[in-house]
């Protein structure tokens, strides 16, 4: 039931708040109470001002009064700075952030008053009303259909540049129904750029071609829109028109002597005109330092991912975003649509080899990105040159990441960080999602990967309560008690994080925070877990070196071993 119903005191105090506005100032020179056709109340009013009259609307929300008023213009007018788009609500005195269910409809026309005289002073001279509403940018870009994306640091290129000048620069286009974006890529010629952008370009976007123009002269405030202000600011700015003469019209950024920037597209009009489209300017900031990891350390390692799946797929975002990267990934499997319900690859990967998607998926997070795909699985129907040299890679890495709880990848890569005296971490969702593992293999401070998992096997069979799921190889595990346990994203997401914070401990090079080396993370009641999030540290102990210490030997007795091994004809 609609407020005014439930309250009528209040509808009655806020049409009488109304009529003793009207009696009291002549600027309110009409007041009609109506409602809508879903039922909400409506107060049609007219304020006039400087002989000019502006009919408002004020809309009773049907959330009132915990929620304020709407005031609204009739017809597609813009008649403020402070208005959510050409018709658009005011945003007036009171609004939602700092709303009071004492203030009334009358109180805010009396706002829209204020607003509309103090845009409009008697001299004839527009005004800028300041605003005390702190909006966000998503807030104020709600209504820009056109927005061009301009890195942090991208105009400091020009510092040593001419201050009347005409520079080339590339972009990429992305659309989404009437919504257009365009990311600046470069200042300059290709090949001889003044500047090129960090940030990673986005996917299935449409390249453009545009000039940036330096002016030494200010032009104002510029009206966009029509062939009439377009012939204007040709003859303003000359090298503007000569752009013309190309066979597509390219994008435009102008920088005025006051350092005021203006962004538009041409576009053909009725009869062939030019018209300019008008973009708003986003001036991205550094966020680097919205990562609270050591991101100078992180990004000169080299990390082997063994598993593209849910998991590993996951575990490569949260260390791209982190800072690595180069990147060793190593799966044969092919992405399908059942896949897309626990990885971090989405539809665009439909059809190719997970290294692949997602190598492009990490490319898409993070610029200047090394991935060396290897199309294959450890211990699978390959070739023996094949299988080294993923191998040999993989030792290679500074970390190693086994992510596809398989028992013959798990050897592979144990002996790989091993042989190689690399530290390994592993991690694997139980079956049926009731909680996961994670654990780690630093050389010469934990176990080798091989002792470790055997520790914490035998630490999990020291416990009477039998590990049921344990042994099924998917992600779902039927029980008899109550519906199926499923692993879902979400429980996946959590094992992986989880693994990732355990990497970046490794990578980051510092003291480690984690007082364990291998953890059982509950996400259900069952086996050991007594709740979601029940966790269970394992403490595991080196009871051997990773690697045997080499018998000395001296030149004569390596020369008489390769004869006993090595046959004479071939010596």
């Amino acid at each position: 039931m609609t407020w005014w119903l439930l309250d009528q005191n209040r509808a009655r105090a806020e049409k009488a708040a109304f009529v003793a506005l009207q009696e009291e100032h002549d600027w309110l020179t009409s007041v009609r109470t109506r409602h809508l056709a879903d039922l909400q109340l409506c107060i049609d009013i007219e304020i006039t001002y400087g002989g000019e009259k502006f009919p408002l609307a004020v809309i009773y929300p049907v959330t009132f009064p915990d929620t304020p008023p709407i005031v609204m213009p009739y017809g597609e007018k813009r008649l403020s700075e402070h208005q959510y788009g050409a018709g658009g609500e005011l945003c007036l005195q009171w609004r939602p952030d700092n709303w009071d269910p004492a203030i009334t409809g009358a109180m805010m026309a009396e706002s829209a008053y204020g607003l509309i005289s103090g845009e409009r002073p008697s001299d004839g001279q527009t005004v800028s009303v300041p605003s005390e509403h702190r909006s966000s940018l998503g807030g104020e870009l709600r209504f820009e259909t056109w927005r061009l994306m301009v890195p942090d640091g991208a105009w400091n290129s020009l510092d040593r540049q001419l201050p009347e000048a005409v520079f080339e620069i590339s972009l990429t286009m992305t659309a989404r129904r009437s919504q257009r974006v365009a990311h600046l890529r470069s200042i300059g010629a290709a090949g001889s750029e003044l500047w090129k952008s960090p940030n990673p370009a986005p996917t299935a976007a449409r390249s453009r071609v545009g000039f940036l123009l330096r002016t030494g002269q200010d032009m104002g405030l510029l009206t966009l829109h029509g062939g009439g202000e377009f012939k204007d600011l040709a003859r303003r700015v000359p090298e503007l028109a000569s752009l013309l003469e190309r066979p597509l019209w390219p994008f435009i950024v102008v920088i005025e002597k006051s350092g005021r920037h203006t962004a538009f597209d041409i576009v053909r009009g009725d009869q062939g005109h030019p018209i300019l489209i008008p973009y708003r300017i986003v001036e991205e900031n550094e966020l680097a330092m919205r990562s609270a990891s050591d991101r100078g350390a992180v990004s000169n390692n080299r990390v082997a991912i063994i598993g593209c799946g849910s998991i590993g797929s996951k575990i490569a975002a949260s260390l791209a975003r982190a800072g690595v990267r180069k990147f060793v990934l190593v799966d044969e499997d092919i992405f399908l649509t059942g896949n897309l319900v626990r990885n971090e690859l989405d539809a665009w990967a439909i059809g190719w080899h997970k290294v692949d998607a997602l190598a492009d998926r990490i490319g898409q997070l993070v610029t200047d990105t090394d991935a060396d795909t290897r199309r294959v699985a450890l211990g699978s129907q390959t070739s023996g040159l094949a299988m080294e040299s993923a191998l040999e890679a993989i030792g290679d890495c500074d970390l190693i990441i086994e992510a596809t709880a398989n028992p013959t990848s798990f050897n592979l890569c144990a002996g790989a960080a091993r042989r190689h005296m690399k530290p390994m971490v592993w991690a694997e969702v139980f079956s049926g999602g009731i909680g996961g593992l994670i654990a780690r293999a630093r050389p010469d401070t934990d176990p080798h990967p091989l002792s470790a998992r055997n520790q914490i096997i035998r630490w999990c069979d020291d416990h009477d309560t039998p590990w049921e799921w344990k042994t099924e190889k998917n992600y779902e595990a039927a029980r008899e008690d109550g519906p199926p346990f499923v692993a879902d994203d979400a429980d996946v997401s959590v094992v992986a994080a989880h693994a990732a914070r355990f990497a970046l401990d490794i990578l980051q090079g510092s003291e480690t925070i984690f007082p364990s080396s291998a953890y059982l993370i509950g996400l259900n009641k069952a086996w050991l877990f007594t709740a979601p999030f029940d966790t269970w540290p394992i403490d595991i102990k080196q009871t051997e070196p990773w690697q045997a210490t080499a018998a000395a030997s001296s030149h004569e007795d390596i020369s008489g071993f390769l004869s006993e091994l090595i046959d004479e004809e071939f010596q």
